[in-house]
């Protein structure tokens, strides 16, 4: 009898621990430059793995991702820029030892699909597209928004800031004021560009203006499924789950002499 009930039990529980596992769910984080390829990321590795996971977009630069956790919002794994995932780890915010810089990402410059696009491939080319634009969309130059510092500096650069600056229309996405018949173009995250149905891209800054942000992912210290984090990571350091990020535009940092 002893014995039966024991099986019985056994037969009860397993079906649970399976069920517990199956369950896991991690929660992937990433704002900024990443936010145009997460949830393509996030279902590769579903796909590949069998672990469900969930990408949630928006800012979790400098003090927002702090503010987020505070809020309640349960994370596991997060993609941010190096400096700020530097930061973070300091804080003890991403656990120790987990974090990886994967790929490295520019500028784009995109136009309203059918307009037309400026010659852009050139240092020389993509100064003469901003002198002659009545309208250039760009971020807000205030060091909490990453991409307005670095359009800033390629102005700057190019030796056209104060030209671009008395004509610029402060944007904050990549495609309202297109869309809205505000600018000739605007200058945003290239990986974002890319997602945008009503866009064009009308190419990359050219490489030698730099403007490259670094991406890195880390587990939160805060996580809860730590495991689940931890192949996600390996996954998207792997060649498959590089295939994925690179159709937006993410370059692996070995492709670019880093």
């Amino acid at each position: 009898m002893r014995k039966n009930t024991l099986t019985a039990a056994l037969v009860a529980i397993v079906p649970l621990l399976f069920a517990t596992s199956a369950a896991a769910d991690v929660k992937v984080f990433g704002g900024g430059h990443f936010q145009g390829s997460g949830k393509g990321v996030a279902e590769a590795f579903s796909k590949a793995s069998g672990i469900a996971a969930t990408y949630t977009p928006g800012n979790t630069g400098g003090a927002a991702l702090p503010r987020r956790l505070k809020a309640g919002e349960q994370m596991d794994v997060i993609i941010m820029t190096s400096d700020d995932m530097d930061g973070q780890v300091k804080d003890g915010v991403i656990k120790a030892g987990t974090a990886v810089s994967f790929a490295r990402d520019g500028m784009g410059i995109a136009v309203l699909k059918g307009a037309p696009k400026p010659d852009v491939s050139t240092k020389e080319k993509l100064r003469a597209a901003l002198l002659a634009a009545k309208a250039v969309g760009i971020q807000d130059p205030d060091p909490a928004h990453h991409s307005g510092v670095i359009v800033h500096q390629i102005l700057s650069d190019l030796g056209v800031l104060d030209e671009v600056t008395k004509k610029a229309v402060i944007i904050t996405d990549a495609s309202s004021a297109l869309v809205a018949g505000k600018v000739d173009f605007s200058i945003w995250s290239l990986p974002e560009l890319m997602t945008q149905a009503k866009l064009e891209v009308a190419g990359p800054v050219p490489a030698e203006l730099g403007g490259y942000t670094v991406e890195s992912v880390g587990i939160l210290s805060s996580a809860q499924n730590v495991s689940e984090a931890q192949a996600f990571i390996k996954f998207i350091s792997s060649n498959e789950g590089r295939a994925a990020w690179t159709k937006t535009g993410l370059v692996p940092l070995s492709k670019t002499g880093d």
